[in-house]
């Protein structure tokens, strides 16, 4: 192959391949970001095959809104040295860029299966599903003397949670009610907080057979689901043997009304 014939790309193709505007190279041309390879006898720019991982380069650091002035130190880097540190820093931003992603990533696949489950669960029936174990986390315990709290109280606890999983908002935060405050007929209580989240701090809700029914009304309504969901569950000869995991299908996100608000208790049983 002769390597003075290399092939070159039109301005316009250049920009196709890259799904952008010519005005962009022309931009970063006229402020020395990145210059055609040449002029041709047409008086028409060109650019090379070499050039494509530069600008591949270029655009992947600036989808991450990476400043003009960081891409033309970085591209003008005069030494392996040099080109190594810029890349270091750089590669702490673009983790946190990942964990942005993956944070949404989390949320919009929570909206779908949740939301998914909700639509096609049966209200106010018992279910008996075998459940697999599956990484949940799980905020620190509120003490048993304590059975009343404040609302800033709360809100101080629920917020430390949140920042443990990392979470911006209380979407997909549920509710424990312990298996000795469910016996006791404590059913306000919450014990602790989890999310659905596997992470180096998640730990496995166990496997097994587990009661779960759906109820649709306020959040305060839940109240009103325990008393006749024991009864049936001791009707039918099972025993609890774990906390109660209240979750949030269909809340505020989801829906505007509060009576439209969709919950689920799953409740680990034995026959």
């Amino acid at each position: 192959m002769d390597k003075n014939k290399l092939k070159t790309f039109t301005t316009g193709e250049f920009a196709q391949r890259f799904g952008i505007k010519k005005d962009t190279l022309y931009y970063y041309d006229r402020i020395g970001l990145f210059h055609p390879a040449g002029v041709n006898d047409n008086g028409y720019r060109y650019y090379t095959v070499p050039q494509l991982d530069v600008f591949w380069m270029i655009q992947s650091l600036r989808e991450l809104n990476f400043p003009l002035k960081t891409l033309k130190h970085y591209l003008n880097a005069h030494s392996p040295e040099e080109l190594i540190a810029l890349s270091k820093g750089q590669l702490s931003r673009v983790k946190q860029e990942i964990r942005k992603l993956e944070q949404i990533h989390w949320l919009l696949s929570s909206i779908v299966t949740y939301s998914e489950e909700a639509l096609s669960a049966p209200l106010d029936k018992i279910s008996l599903m075998e459940l697999p174990a599956e990484p949940v986390l799980y905020s620190d315990p509120i003490p048993q003397e304590i059975d009343i709290i404040s609302g800033e109280e709360w809100f101080n606890y629920y917020d430390r949670f949140l920042k443990k999983t990392e979470l911006k908002g209380p979407a997909y935060v549920g509710s424990i009610v312990s298996q000795e405050d469910l016996l006791a007929g404590r059913f306000q209580r919450v014990d602790r907080l989890f999310v659905r989240m596997d992470n180096a701090d998640a730990e496995l809700k166990p496997a097994g057979l587990y009661a779960v029914t759906y109820h649709k009304g306020p959040y305060e309504s839940v109240l009103e689901v325990y008393e006749p969901f024991l009864r049936q569950l001791k009707e039918q000869g099972l025993t609890v043997c774990g906390d109660a995991y209240e979750e949030y299908l269909l809340g505020k996100l989801s829906v505007q009304n509060q009576t439209d608000f969709i919950f689920k208790i799953s409740l680990a049983v034995h026959k």
